[in-house]
């Protein structure tokens, strides 16, 4: 008999025969992949729109793990959820469809209305799980990049700060201004998920948010983000209003001015992404630069509308009698 139940602390030890399908590049074990919290207890009793941390299931038939998954909260809009780790057995798609669609199911009917992934785009077995098997659609992608030098200069129209609660409306402008129109639907953001979650301190990774200002007027101008997993390997995510001309490498002399106060030594990820207009500039910088390239990641959205009842444009007419339709 296939069982579905979370994963806890008495039966995590069942994964480790399984294989990494997302995220494979991390250098975590895979207990620290799959998030078991021991604030996992209570989190599990609170409802959907106040969780913060990441939750995993696994699938057993007659005591036998087969499969395994994670579902992260998106900060700010407890209706979005993303997909981040998945692990099974080689070649068992019909399980790993099984444990996608008993997830989907589960969260949908506690208020979630939108599901995303990201899957290299070598990986074509699995995408074909997604969107043939659990009809997810292509949404665009992501590029990331290794950073291969450390040295850039210092701007001199621009300066940066720690991001404040009254930035997040200003910030979250920028953000959705610089969509790409066809993929504001489904990717556009409140300001609220550009905040901190309340309980930030008891996540698995590290975040600082600053915001970019012009020098003389104090406009904000962009944002970025400096996060990191495990002190080691952190990732640059940057944007900025598509109506002015702003060089990204004072982005990136802030932070690594930044990561230099926490670490002498790391390793540096920065991204570009497709549904924003802003990522070919940043690519063009990147290649000019001769950032590596390491891999582009596909993004997989399974989002569930409302219908909205819509008035029938036929009318009917009785006219003596007679039904007149227009």
């Amino acid at each position: 008999m296939t069982k579905i139940s979370k994963l806890n602390f008495f039966n995590k030890r069942k994964i480790k025969n399984l294989i990494p399908f997302l995220n494979k590049d991390k250098n975590n074990s895979f207990l620290q992949l799959l998030s078991v919290s021991p604030f996992g207890g209570i989190h599990n009793l609170l409802p959907l729109k106040y969780k913060f941390l990441d939750e995993s299931y696994i699938i057993e038939e007659g005591g036998e793990c087969l499969g395994a998954a994670t579902i992260s909260p998106i900060v700010g809009n407890h209706s979005k959820l993303a997909i981040t780790q998945l692990f099974f057995s080689e070649n068992a798609y019909d399980v790993a469809k099984q444990l996608l669609e008993f997830l989907i199911s589960h969260y949908g009917a506690n208020g979630a209305s939108a599901f995303y992934v990201l899957i290299n785009e070598i990986q074509s077995d699995l995408i074909n799980l997604f969107l043939s098997g659990c009809g997810f659609r292509q949404c665009s992608a992501e590029e990331t990049w290794e950073v291969t030098k450390r040295t850039f200069q210092k701007p001199s129209t621009i300066k940066y700060r720690r991001l404040k609660d009254s930035d997040l409306k200003e910030i979250s402008d920028i953000y959705n201004d610089s969509l790409i129109t066809y993929f504001k639907p489904t990717l556009e953001r409140s300001s609220q998920e550009f905040a901190e979650t309340f309980c930030h301190g008891l996540t698995y990774s590290t975040s600082y948010r600053y915001v970019v200002e012009d020098y003389s007027s104090g406009r904000i101008l962009g944002y970025f983000l400096v996060s990191t997993d495990d002190d080691e390997n952190y990732v640059v995510d940057f944007n900025y209003s598509d109506g002015y001309e702003i060089n990204p490498e004072g982005f990136m002399y802030f932070a690594i001015r930044e990561i230099l106060k926490r670490r002498r030594h790391f390793k540096l990820f920065v991204k570009t992404k497709r549904y924003l207009k802003t990522s070919e500039r940043q690519k063009e910088f990147f290649v000019s630069n001769n950032f590596q390239w390491l891999k582009t990641r596909l993004l997989l959205v399974k989002d569930f509308y409302k219908l909205i009842k819509q008035e029938s444009p036929v009318k009917e007419f009785i006219m003596l009698g007679e039904t007149i339709v227009r």
